[in-house]
């Protein structure tokens, strides 16, 4: 049996909505092995979330590439370990895509090449913003072309992370459909050039330019009523240190840079402040994950997973 682990993401990071994706140190592990008829077996968070059968979206994954590379009529057993909370904008389902697709490959030799595997996994999922960060780790900048994903790979350095998690779902379909069909050419500008703020100062480590870089007036605003206390939220990790913070992808999740000694206080005060606008939240403390998804040696042990703040 393969097993691959792969990092929980966070896309459009407030500007850059659609383009950038980061990857976390919160994980799940997807393990594959060929069988008779198709079984799947999921435990840990959110268990009870994620579909069974053919219709997970690692098993779906797996068989895209098997039909690949021409073993359309296979079938597996795949395992699910998971520890990233599903619907809740980590993307959880990327992650599974990429770690059916990985163990997939991994299980038939290898024969798909990397370039060639992430634009099977940015096809799969739509877009790379969560696809090409679960895969390759770090924060990416990516955008799909017509001859595939074209796409930079950054590693911030010094930074830490903190999210917090509030206890209910933003449907996807909900989420997209809050954004209007047309915006003004200002407010597209305006997030033009934070998008260039924002990765400028990811890159060069000059994090004081995020509280300004992470504005945002493409989806946030129209989403704010989906999210119960977003704003002050978002207010509140500044206030206790943060660089500064957005919506993680279509939320509820809010995420916040800070320096990594000041993230658990940061991941605290986020999680004060859902439940003081009487939302359950649990938060955590997190790390850039570096290596994107990765195959396990068998019998490796598994990483233990973060402990949420407080």
């Amino acid at each position: 049996m393969i097993s691959v682990r792969v990092p929980a993401t966070s896309a459009n990071l407030g500007p850059g909505y659609d383009a950038v994706g980061l990857a976390l140190s919160l994980s799940t592990r997807i393990s594959l092995d060929r069988a008779q008829h198709p079984e799947v077996e999921v435990s840990g968070t959110g268990a009870e979330l994620v579909p069974l059968g053919p219709d997970h979206p690692a098993y779906r994954a797996a068989r895209f590439v098997a039909e690949i590379v021409g073993e359309g009529e296979i079938s597996f057993h795949l395992i699910q370990e998971n520890d990233i909370p599903p619907i809740r904008g980590l993307g959880g389902s990327a992650a599974a895509l990429v770690g059916g697709a990985v163990a997939a490959n991994e299980l038939f030799g290898g024969q798909i090449a990397a370039p060639d595997l992430l634009n099977i996994v940015c096809e799969l999922d739509g877009h790379p913003d969560n696809a090409a960060p679960a895969l390759l780790g770090g924060l990416v900048i990516g955008t799909l072309t017509p001859t595939g994903v074209s796409a930079v790979r950054l590693e911030p350095k010094d930074l830490g992370v903190a999210v917090a998690v509030p206890d209910f779902a933003v449907s996807t379909t909900a989420a997209r459909r809050a954004l209007p069909e047309n915006v003004t050419h200002r407010d597209a500008a305006f997030n033009v050039g934070r998008s260039g703020l924002l990765l400028g100062a990811l890159a060069t480590g000059e994090y004081d330019l995020l509280r300004v870089a992470m504005q945002d007036r493409l989806h946030q605003p129209y989403r704010a009523h989906l999210v119960p206390g977003l704003e002050e939220v978002i207010e509140a990790a500044l206030g206790s240190g943060a660089h500064g913070a957005c919506l993680s992808g279509s939320g509820p999740t809010v995420l916040a840079f800070a320096p990594p000694e000041s993230a658990p206080a940061v991941a605290a005060a986020m999680k004060k402040t859902f439940e003081a606008g009487g939302v359950e939240a649990r938060s955590w403390a997190l790390d850039v994950d570096l290596m994107g998804a990765r195959v396990e040696p068998p019998g490796e042990v598994s990483v233990p997973s973060p402990v949420p703040v407080l």
